[in-house]
């Protein structure tokens, strides 16, 4: 399912409404200065990127929750003053919901990695190799842009094969990153085109699994999976390899964070139906 339907079926829920109440009458405080939000309640994705960058700001109060279908329902009902998120999640919620607007300029700024299985060293260096020459070229600044516009566009990578098969974990549930195709049913987004990319380049034939995000995690720790790739971030190395069970690679992607207010409190509406 895409990101826009988990936020319009999130919008509509009647459990929702009755348990964030109505707020309508409350006054806006709109953010002038992205660098001082002193006393101003944020909502964020538990430990996603935002989270991360975040939690050391000594001028916010953070709450977190479990996706980003609830933190728009917080903003609108009042529980929170704005909240973060990463950049293309950002332009997915404005496409789908009015009445709101992203703070510029971005907040700060993170790195996505892929996580690689403890035993595959092999791989991690594959990987290095290759994200130190994408990182900055120029088919990393035209996927920067297309996954940073306000509508993504994915276009394919066809895979050419090698002699070494690669076991990817692919958390499907993080478009733009990641998703299924609703009309061909075959993987897509920005990071399919990087691990095709890398396939390609190492002589690798992909064999991608599909899952949802904790899945995917529990995989590569377990050894299902040679590496993963999809919404992993340089700000929670530390967390990931303390545990002595995975590797994180090199950046290969730059990766903005941005707040995002109401703009207008009564034109907070649906403005893409279910397909």
């Amino acid at each position: 399912m895409k990101f826009k339907k988990i936020c319009l079926s999130v919008l509509v829920s009647c459990a929702f409404l009755c348990f964030y109440g109505c707020s309508a009458e409350r006054q806006l405080n709109h953010i002038t200065d992205v660098a001082d939000l002193q006393g101003r309640t944020v909502g964020v994705s538990l430990v996603w990127s935002a989270d991360y960058m975040l939690t050391d700001r000594s001028d916010l109060k953070l709450l977190r929750y479990n996706n980003i279908s609830n933190l728009v329902m917080a903003l609108k009902y009042g529980q929170v003053d704005a909240i973060a998120m990463e950049r293309p999640f950002a332009n997915e919620v404005m496409n789908c919901i009015s009445g709101l607007r992203i703070v510029e300029p971005a907040t700060a700024e993170d790195q996505l990695v892929a996580c690689i299985n403890i035993e595959r060293e092999d791989v991690l260096e594959d990987f290095n190799d290759f994200a130190a020459k994408f990182y900055g070229s120029e088919e990393y600044e035209d996927l920067f842009e297309r996954l940073n516009s306000v509508a993504y566009e994915y276009r394919k990578v066809e895979a050419t094969g090698g002699n070494k098969v690669l076991n990817v974990g692919l958390p499907t549930d993080a478009y733009p990153f990641c998703y299924v195709d609703a009309e061909d049913g075959e993987y897509a987004g920005s990071d399919v085109e990087v691990i095709t990319r890398f396939a390609n380049e190492y002589g690798y034939s992909l064999n991608i699994t599909g899952s949802v995000f904790d899945v995917i995690e529990m995989g590569i720790v377990n050894g299902d999976f040679d590496m993963a790739i999809g919404t992993f971030f340089e700000s929670c190395r530390v967390d990931f390899e303390v545990t002595g069970m995975v590797y994180l690679s090199k950046p290969y992607m730059d990766h903005e964070i941005v707040f995002m207010e109401i703009a207008d409190l009564n034109n907070i509406k649906v403005i893409s139906p279910l397909e």
